[in-house]
């Protein structure tokens, strides 16, 4: 969702020369790190069994959650979904009904502001809504 902040970044993510990227500075360097263990102790804490997916990557990883959403599983952790030209991989893809809703794991807060009042962060919302309107997410087909 890098494109909400600069309108230039995915192209040059997808066609700029990656030797000319800055490095990582060591607090984005710290944010990630955080995000990484926050991730994993909400995964280690869950009260149900899953599907883990994510030792899997690339092509190999987008089949494997296809064969998981074909199965039904009801939760599935680390997945990718694509559609058309976009590919995602939500954290969490939970079955309800015969449709799954995606979900992301965030450190920080999804809202600007107060929870009770703020507005959910646009780049949070847009990258859920891209995932959610996969062919079998919540609501994508009748």
């Amino acid at each position: 969702m890098t494109w909400f902040q600069c309108p230039h970044r995915l192209t040059l993510d997808l066609r700029g020369d990656q030797g000319q990227r800055d490095t990582p500075n060591p607090f984005v360097q710290m944010l990630w790190k955080r995000g990484t263990l926050y991730e994993d102790e909400i995964v280690a804490n869950l009260k149900e069994p899953f599907l883990d997916l994510s030792a899997w990557a690339g092509t190999d990883l987008e089949l494997r959650t296809a064969q998981a959403i074909e199965r039904k599983e009801p939760l599935i952790y680390g997945g990718r979904i694509a559609a058309d030209n976009l590919v995602g991989e939500p954290d969490l893809l939970r079955l309800r009904g015969d449709k799954y809703i995606a979900a992301d794991i965030k450190s920080g807060s999804g809202y600007e502001g107060d929870e009770d009042d703020g507005k959910l962060k646009k780049h949070y919302a847009v990258q859920l809504a891209l995932y959610n309107g996969y062919p079998g997410a919540q609501g994508s087909f009748s």
